[in-house]
Order: C-alpha cells, then sequence, then structure tokens
C-alpha cells in the first residue's frame, strides 16, 4: 500500500499506518503521532489516567484539522442542540 499524501504530490513512498480519522494511508513522514489518554473508573467516581498512553496516528490533514479545532474539538457544551 502507498502513502495517500506522496502519490497526491507526485511521489511514490510505502505507507506505515493508517489515519485514525479519514482512514488515509500514510508514510512515516506524512504520519502524525500524539498520546491519547485513556481513562478508567475507581472506586468513588475517581476517574484515573491509565499508564502507558495509547497513540493515535493521523495523516497531515487531519492532525492540521485537530489542531486549528484546539483541545475541546468534539466535545458538545451541555445544553447545546
Amino acid at each position: 500500500m502507498n502513502c495517500f499524501d506522496c502519490a497526491s504530490l507526485g511521489g511514490h513512498a510505502t505507507a506505515v499506518a493508517i489515519c485514525a480519522d479519514c482512514g488515509a494511508a500514510v508514510c512515516a513522514d506524512h504520519a502524525h503521532v500524539t498520546a491519547r489518554w485513556l481513562t478508567r473508573t475507581m472506586v468513588i467516581n475517581r476517574v484515573v489516567a491509565v499508564e502507558p498512553p495509547a497513540r493515535t496516528i493521523r495523516c497531515a490533514v487531519c492532525q492540521a484539522a485537530r489542531d486549528t479545532a484546539g483541545p475541546y474539538a468534539g466535545v458538545q457544551a451541555s445544553g447545546a442542540r
């Protein structure tokens, strides 16, 4: 499988991952790896982060969209319709 971003630029590189958001194949140069902290609920509703963090791999386009949207992307405010 080949990198989608390299192919769109006229290049050729072997893909090493799939974007978690759009599903495009990406090479090591175009892959953006970020930490995703998983949590679990302990006694008395205490939320604890699980170590080590999971990783999420995204293409350059999806990562740029996430960076632009900010830290609360995808979180709906309470009371919003």
